[in-house]
């Protein structure tokens, strides 16, 4: 009880402090954001594995998204990638790699407000700071991609001319490994990108132990969203709405959701926080207050 007493809670104060607002503001600046992203993908993936890595790692990344939202993007996306082709380290790379940059920043701007924080660092340091998150994110993104795309077939080509064998490489091309494999690669960079962000990202210093409970409720949330938005879609007609813009809208609306589960977390992180911090300064008083002489 007491659990869904605080998320009611923490939803109350989101939606108090503009949360949801700030919510709509960050999927707006992811959309806008991820085109430059995937070029800088596409630039980094030539020093890797060429252009090939870098499709098959963008194809993977909208495979963990419901399908209406990766169908209104992934075209578009690949479309761009074919046509925008730059070396990493050019004035091309560096701006891709700015404009990336703009759903971290406005990420860090929403979980500096959930926390009720000031940022304190200079904005040159916050902007090397998005970057990093950028960069760090393209690099995990090719890493997994190989890893669960061309890894296991190379590995099981290893063992089966090792062993004069082909179970293994059949084995490894499975149909059934491969997306188990990535979903359980991808929940975890999923929650180590939260992990950063609420201790890293935001302004101020919290432990790991301070941020948990909110990164389990936003994964929580997330996955509920994920599975029940193509069933919400079905009986919904965007069309009449948005008319040609409608895949779009979808994907943003979708966007904006998981920008208020992470920040309903960041909000459920606060309030524990204030909650312990409340206790910690009544037991000291009491502790002076009977501990002092009469």
């Amino acid at each position: 009880m007491k659990r869904w007493r605080s998320i009611l809670e923490a939803t109350y104060r989101l939606y108090e402090h503009s949360g949801f607002a700030m919510a709509g503001a960050v999927a707006f600046s992811f959309v806008v954001s991820l085109f430059p992203f995937c070029i800088f993908l596409g630039a980094l993936s030539g020093v890797f594995g060429g252009r090939i890595l870098a499709e098959r790692a963008v194809t993977q990344l909208f495979e963990i998204l419901p399908e209406p939202v990766a169908k209104g993007l992934a075209p578009e996306i690949v479309a761009i990638m074919g046509s925008s082709r730059i070396d990493l380290l050019t004035l091309s790379g560096f701006l891709a790699l700015f404009f990336a940059t703009s759903a971290i920043e406005t990420m860090r701007a929403a979980l500096n407000g959930a926390y009720r924080v000031q940022e304190t660092r200079a904005y040159p340091l916050c902007l090397f700071i998005s970057m990093m998150f950028v960069f760090v994110s393209a690099i995990t993104t090719l890493v997994l991609t190989w890893t669960v795309v061309f890894g296991p077939s190379v590995i099981g080509s290893v063992i089966a001319s090792q062993f004069q064998s082909d179970f293994a490489k059949t084995l490894f091309d499975s149909s059934w490994l491969g997306p188990g494999v990535r979903y359980a690669l991808a929940g975890l960079v999923i929650a180590a990108q939260l992990v950063a962000f609420h201790l890293w990202l935001a302004a101020g210093r919290r432990r790991l132990a301070d941020v948990w409970p909110g990164i389990a409720l936003s994964i929580a949330l997330w996955l509920a969203l994920a599975a029940l938005w193509s069933q919400y879609l079905a009986i919904t007609n965007y069309s009449l709405f948005y008319a040609g813009l409608s895949q779009l809208m979808v994907a943003m609306i979708f966007f904006q959701f998981t920008a208020i589960a992470i920040l309903l977390g960041a909000e459920l992180n606060r309030g524990i926080m204030e909650v312990k911090r409340m206790r910690r300064e009544h037991a000291e008083r009491k502790a002076v207050q009977y501990g002092s002489p009469s």
